[in-house]
């Protein structure tokens, strides 16, 4: 019998999960908890096997409630069941100690499988949340095969700066800016230069370009 620990905010998604947990032969929902600071005493106390997190909660936030499980050393294995697929959020459980990453809207039988999979040592992921990932890494991978110019006309286009600016703060002309421009969309796979810039801002250390 696999010992799971439901973890959210909203008391219909605690019943709803606990009730789910309860008609298998092979999970038992050992307790729900309303918020993160509860968490690590509720897992000494019920010997959980699996905690079923939500990531936005009152007081400690998933992420948190993750880092300090993984502090304590024990051996819990954690599911994220929340409705955040931002790849930001989604890497950060992830570093934090995540073991598999699911959403609210997936099926009970995908739910159910995850915590049997991570038990067992898997890793579950949203097929959603994969491809977002992946999208995200192939677009790091991008930013990480940007020349040097490149980065800084990126710089500058994360500063909002129009080409003609742009040529004039790097001291080349305005078409050799526009070039810049279009190689820069192409490697990021990004359509245009609000895309570029987000990316940027998320991603990108200035190279050598100051703000003003």
């Amino acid at each position: 019998m696999i010992r799971v620990l439901v973890v959210d905010d909203h008391e219909v998604v605690r019943r709803g999960l606990a009730a789910l947990l309860g008609a298998t032969g092979d999970l038992e929902c050992v307790g729900t908890v309303p918020d993160g600071d509860q968490v690590v005493a509720e897992v000494d106390r019920s010997a959980a096997d699996v905690v079923m997190l939500d990531l936005s909660m009152p007081g400690r936030d998933g992420v948190s409630v993750i880092r300090a499980l993984r502090g304590t050393g024990r051996p819990v294995r954690v599911l994220v069941l929340t409705s955040f697929q931002e790849p930001d959020r989604v890497l950060e459980a992830i570093r934090a100690g995540a073991d598999g990453y699911l959403l609210k809207d997936a099926r009970g039988e995908r739910i159910l499988d995850g915590v049997r999979a991570v038990a067992a040592g898997g890793s579950p992921i949203d097929p959603s949340v994969a491809r977002l990932l992946l999208t995200d890494v192939r677009r790091h991978a991008g930013l990480d095969g940007l020349t040097d110019r490149e980065r800084e006309v990126l710089e500058l286009v994360r500063q909002g700066l129009p080409n003609k600016s742009i040529a004039r703060r790097l001291q080349i002309t305005e078409r050799t800016v526009k070039a810049h421009v279009t190689n820069i969309l192409l490697r990021l796979g990004v359509s245009d230069r609000t895309q570029a810039a987000l990316l940027a801002e998320r991603h990108l250390r200035p190279a050598g370009v100051s703000e003003g």
